[in-house]
């Protein structure tokens, strides 16, 4: 009976996610959380500062957008899979990638804590409903730069170089990448400058990991972890 348990496990992973990759990416998840919540924590009550140029000024509110902004939580749940799922070593290489952002996003968060100022949004219908649940729920603080944007951009970034994978794949991240920029802006959520610095620190960040192989030593850590809660069901690649 406990074989046949430890197959269908295998079985089920195997068809999603690895089990070489299941901590490793729920490490990915818990410490964009922690990062999240916890400078927002240590940041309240002190001085945030406003990105916002004149140039946002015109940028027009558009509701509608929710949907991309909401929608792309999804997104990266398949994506995030689609890079892990190669090989230890991609896998190792993309979750070190991920963990860096956003430990420097930490570091500028707690050196310079942002803010925006949301516009008055009247609709009744149900995308401005749903905006008007957005502001109440998010505050609006880390912003600079807009881990939004840079999530989106690692999941394409992460697949870009992954030659196992049809071009369509790696299209598609871009094209989402983009929606998702294009949402952040037009539901007032971040400002310009929140999207570029997230493209740049996803960029830079990919470049040290993949030539300063640090994920070698990264993975390490992780494998140790792995040996010890699947041993029994580890089908390694």
């Amino acid at each position: 009976m406990q074989n046949r348990i430890k197959s269908v496990l295998v079985y089920i992973f195997d068809r999603i996610i690895p089990l070489y990759a299941v901590i490793p990416v729920i490490s990915c998840f818990v410490w964009n959380g922690i990062v999240y919540g916890g400078v927002r924590i240590i940041n309240e009550g002190r001085t945030h500062f406003d990105m916002t140029l004149p140039i946002d000024g015109i940028i027009p509110v558009i509701p509608e957008f929710i949907v991309v902004y909401f929608g792309c939580f999804a997104t990266w749940g398949i994506y995030y899979i689609l890079n892990v799922r190669v090989g230890k070593t991609e896998c190792a290489r993309f979750v070190t990638f991920d963990l860096l952002t956003r430990t420097i996003c930490m570091l500028i968060f707690l050196a310079v804590p942002t803010y925006n100022v949301r516009p008055q949004v009247n609709g009744v219908d149900l995308f401005s409903q749903a905006l008007r649940f957005l502001y109440d729920y998010d505050a609006a603080d880390n912003l600079f730069p807009s881990i939004h944007c840079l999530v989106s951009w690692n999941c394409f970034v992460g697949i870009r170089d992954l030659k196992c994978y049809k071009k369509r794949y790696k299209v598609i991240a871009f094209v989402i990448a983009a929606l998702v920029f294009i949402s952040t802006l037009v539901t007032k959520q971040h400002v310009i400058v929140d999207v570029i610095s997230a493209v740049f620190i996803s960029e830079i960040c990919w470049g040290i990991v993949c030539k300063s192989r640090i994920y070698e030593k990264v993975w390490l850590l992780f494998d140790k972890i792995n040996k010890k809660v699947f041993s029994p069901f580890i089908k390694g690649k």
